[in-house]
């Protein structure tokens, strides 16, 4: 929390973005929770996993993209360096976790080939689309509100104990998930202290507000449409 505004009573650019976030981004969690009772959970956690990873693997490429629309426009606008150095940042945290994926679901029986050449939702396509739009034609700003919605409800460990039960899949299909359950929650944390060390406007907290909503809502949707053909044939 930022020290300054804990000490004027004032409410932290962090504290401000999280509160918009609970007004305008239920829908996903409303989506997951209708998603885990589901009774044919056990035949769509396959394609929850390929969906999982399809998602991982436009996530570097979208923020190294954002670091360097940041870094090209740092000379003429402050808050470019600080995104700059928190993009550069996360880049490194985030680094091959699709490829972990990709092992975790060959692991599973999946082949990555196979998984490679599945075709994405087109609401995957439109939750991450998005960003490149909005980092490259509007401001790099607007990727802090995906990464605020994409880190921002980390799985449990129960959760993710229940999926591997009922799944029937080894173990190993669960790695890359697991530890993003256990550190997704550091990464909210940091985004939060990064937030509240940034010159940030009314204006920017509306625009991270917009691509927050609009990741949930679209979040929402690719949970909702996942069925049991979003995955390859099995090979065991």
């Amino acid at each position: 929390m930022n020290v300054v505004a804990a000490k004027t009573g004032q409410m932290s650019n962090s504290q401000i973005i999280r509160a918009k976030m609970q007004l305008t981004c239920h829908a996903a969690n409303e989506a997951f929770a209708q998603f885990w009772a589901r009774p044919d959970l056990a035949e769509l956690i396959p394609g929850f996993l390929v969906t999982l990873q399809q998602v991982m693997r436009a996530t570097v490429p979208l923020m190294e993209a954002a670091r360097d629309e940041a870094a090209q426009m740092a000379t003429k606008d402050p808050l470019c360096r600080h995104l700059r150095d928190y993009y550069g940042k996360h880049v490194g945290e985030e680094l091959d976790h699709d490829l972990w994926a990709l092992e975790d679901l060959d692991e599973a029986g999946y082949a990555r080939n196979d998984v490679l050449d599945m075709l994405p939702l087109g609401d995957v396509a439109s939750m991450m689309g998005a960003q490149y739009y909005w980092i490259h034609h509007f401001h790099p700003v607007m990727m802090l509100g995906c990464i605020a919605v994409l880190e921002g409800g980390p799985p449990s460990e129960a959760l993710i104990d229940k999926l591997e039960r009922e799944s029937n899949l080894p173990s190993a299909a669960f790695r890359t998930y697991r530890f993003h359950g256990s550190v997704d929650p550091h990464h909210r944390d940091d985004l939060d202290n990064a937030l509240d060390q940034m010159p940030l406007t009314r204006r920017h907290i509306g625009l991270i507000g917009i691509s927050a909503t609009h990741t949930a809502n679209t979040l929402a949707d690719i949970v909702s449409r996942i069925s049991s053909t979003d995955a390859p044939p099995r090979h065991v």
